[in-house]
């Protein structure tokens, strides 16, 4: 799992965090059973604070996504596939909502936004 933080953006830094492992573990690439990097690592790599790290699998936590083992750090737990499904297309839905107002904002229309969405489709193919 690779984790990218942006000290740019007006989200906090642990909800980018949280946004980006709740991917993860809602799309399968981070299996039941499976740990998350550990505090001290994580804070580390991403060069924040272990306080910022704790919040964010707290958070995680809270959702039912993970759970705080002692002396092994937090396991991913296993979601519900309709519930992992749901909670994806509300954040494809979430993200949709951004690209229009971003996309109205450059005063772009409907068809350079779906030109657009297209290249970046098949770039990821």
């Amino acid at each position: 799992m690779q984790i990218v933080v942006s000290t740019s953006s007006s989200t906090p830094i642990y909800e980018q965090i949280k946004r980006q492992v709740r991917a993860s573990i809602l799309s399968g690439e981070t299996g039941v059973g499976e740990l998350l990097p550990s505090l001290r690592h994580l804070a580390a790599d991403l060069r924040v604070s272990t306080i910022t790290i704790t919040r964010a699998y707290n958070d995680l936590a809270a959702e039912g996504l993970v759970q705080g083992e002692h002396g092994r750090g937090f396991v991913v737990l296993a979601v519900d596939a309709q519930v992992a499904s749901t909670a994806l297309e509300a954040r494809v839905d979430e993200a949709l909502g951004e690209l229009v107002s971003a996309a109205r904002r450059a005063q772009l229309s409907k068809s350079d936004v779906q030109r657009r969405l297209d290249e970046s489709w098949s770039r990821h193919d």
